[in-house]
């Protein structure tokens, strides 16, 4: 229980502790100061002056202890993955998913991975990389059919003359984000474009 050299709260709370004993052990020499009981005092006295030491110790390991850093990238707590790498940002840290390996590792060098497209593996059918909760690449319905059935929608030759509502109305079926102007239609219409190839 006394060792507080990398936690500062029980560091803090081994200094009340031992504060507070040396309080007790010092009130009972005071009281117990006559003539009668004299050896007793002493004892209480000695008692009471290895407490303060010790309190004086605790203190001071306290106050030699950093204190807790906000960690801006995100990665303190963050735990190794498969490969034994941990995460070089925040980015990186947030990766995940089930059936993803190596979730902080650039499988193709095997070194930490620098961004989301380069961490983890995917090593079942249908497994889906996310960052947060947020899948990776937008591909909200990987592995559950949606990119086939995206697949079939027809997109003229000529998207482009369609009014804006119509664009809307074509990009709906292609995107899980809320189409709600011509900007975005063309947006949504241009990446399906891109991902078939």
């Amino acid at each position: 229980m006394n060792d507080h050299q990398n936690d500062p709260l029980l560091a803090e709370a081994i200094a009340r502790r031992d504060e507070s004993r040396a309080q007790i052990l010092r009130s009972r020499a005071n009281r117990l100061g006559g003539s009668a009981v004299d050896r007793l005092a002493n004892a209480f006295d000695k008692m009471a002056e290895q407490a303060e030491k010790a309190a004086r110790q605790s203190s001071t390991a306290l106050s030699n202890i950093e204190p807790v850093k906000p960690d801006p990238e995100g990665t303190s707590r963050q735990l190794a993955d498969s490969e034994g790498n941990f995460a070089a940002n925040a980015e990186v840290a947030g990766v995940g998913g089930i059936g993803i390996k190596a979730s902080n590792t650039d499988v193709s060098t095997g070194k930490p991975a620098q961004t989301i497209q380069q961490a983890g593996e995917a090593v079942m059918p249908g497994a889906q990389k996310i960052v947060g909760d947020q899948p990776v690449d937008g591909n909200r319905n990987a592995g559950t059919g949606e990119s086939d059935e995206r697949s079939k929608v027809e997109i003229p030759a000529t998207w482009k003359d369609l009014t804006w509502q119509e664009r809307r109305s074509l990009a709906s079926k292609l995107s899980d984000d809320p189409i709600s102007n011509g900007e975005e239609a063309n947006a949504a219409i241009e990446a399906e474009l891109k991902r078939r190839g």
